[in-house]
């Protein structure tokens, strides 16, 4: 196929990619990475639409110009990456100099060597920052959700060989000079290549897109929205997700509510019991083990699962809980003063299995009610043998 014809399809691709994901962008304006590939995608589709000119060569405005668009597009790329996979993008200001930095690397070897000193230096350039991305791609796709780290290992895949393949062009424009710029077989498959890496890419970073939202969807439904821990849906989620992995070990439950919480709505206002519910909820979060987890179960109610503890350990769990909360001062929404709570827990049996998961909830909510009668702000606990 003619090179013009292909860098054209490259370019009517790339800006159509670029408006779309602009376009979602708009609707999605926090979705990571999306509006820095947006941006780049669409600097690629002028920078190539630029080497249409007459299939640029040697060294002038224009050449140079689109390579230094080349060069901040793929910076930009390169952020969105970072910051997709949850790193700290770069600030603009800082992209921008590194562009300047490159693109004046590219300047001062074109003007010292001519134009096949340019192209050598510009793939030099480009092939290096792809290989940097690709490297980012694989180190941190095994932070990512399992179902992320499909995409971003075909990602890996495509920007590492485009790497490959942009160096080996530099070598080829070294040895064989400025014929092989843009004809010859290996130009050929470059473009070629380039064309299929911009769709493969576009569709690949649309599904990651979905998958993180899918996830964050997914997120929202199993947490309770007001203080951030499980909801009914993500205590059902993380019993299930325990008791499925093998060797799984026995769990205690540990039922709260807040001692007297309504009378903190009425005095101090239902702005402050907010604060309340979310002060405490940090502070059964903080104390909680490795592998034990809360959920908010409605009004000022909270199950802590404790895993693999015996009573001694549940026990001590429980106090540790009981104090911190004892411990907490909230400042009321409407200044006056602090709001202060306590807490009455009640522990199940350990657990082993899945099914039994209510009837320990039901052991909990009697031990937390003997709680209550004995004057609240306290421990009560049911030791019976459950589920074995």
């Amino acid at each position: 196929m003619d090179p013009a014809t292909v860098i054209l399809m490259l370019a009517i691709h790339l800006l159509a990619s670029g408006g779309l994901m602009a376009l979602v962008w708009r609707r999605m304006p926090g979705a990571p990475g999306l509006g820095r590939w947006a941006v780049a995608s669409g600097l690629f589709g002028l920078a190539y639409l630029a080497r249409l000119v007459g299939l640029l060569q040697g060294v002038n405005l224009l050449g140079l110009g689109s390579d230094g668009v080349l060069l901040l597009a793929v910076l930009l790329f390169g952020d969105g990456v970072r910051e997709f996979v949850g790193r700290a993008p770069m600030p603009a200001r800082r992209v921008a100099l590194l562009a300047v930095v490159l693109f004046g690397t590219e300047v001062a070897v074109a003007v010292a060597g001519g134009a096949q000193a340019r192209y050598i230096a510009l793939s030099v350039l480009l092939g290096t920052q792809y290989a940097l991305i690709g490297w980012t791609l694989a180190v941190e796709r095994r932070n990512q959700t399992v179902p992320l780290q499909a995409p971003l290992t075909i990602l890996a895949f495509i920007v590492s060989a485009l790497a490959a393949t942009t160096l080996l062009r530099a070598v080829d424009i070294a040895v064989r000079g400025m014929p092989v710029v843009f004809h010859g077989t290996l130009a050929q498959v470059y473009y070629l290549y380039s064309s299929v890496a911009a769709v493969v890419t576009a569709l690949t970073l649309v599904w990651m897109l979905l998958l993180r939202l899918n996830g964050q969807l997914s997120e929202m439904a199993t947490r309770d929205a007001l203080t951030g821990v499980f909801n009914r849906n993500g205590l059902v989620r993380a019993l299930k997700q325990h008791f499925d992995q093998r060797q799984a070990a026995p769990l205690t439950l540990l039922l709260l509510d807040i001692d007297h919480f309504k009378r903190i709505n009425d005095t101090l206002g239902h702005a402050t019991g907010d604060a309340v519910l979310q002060g405490v909820a940090r502070e059964l979060t903080t104390q909680l083990r490795v592998g034990d987890f809360v959920a908010r179960l409605g009004g000022d109610e909270f199950l802590i699962g404790c895993v693999g503890a015996d009573q001694a350990t549940a026990l001590a769990l429980a106090g540790r809980l009981h104090s911190g909360v004892g411990r907490l001062q909230v400042p009321a929404a409407n200044g006056a003063g602090v709001a202060a709570c306590t807490i009455s827990l009640g522990l199940s049996a350990a657990f082993d299995r899945f099914d039994a998961w209510e009837p320990a909830a039901q052991q909990a909510d009697r031990a937390l009610y003997r709680a209550k009668a004995a004057g609240r702000d306290g421990v009560q606990s049911h030791w019976v043998t459950l589920g074995t």
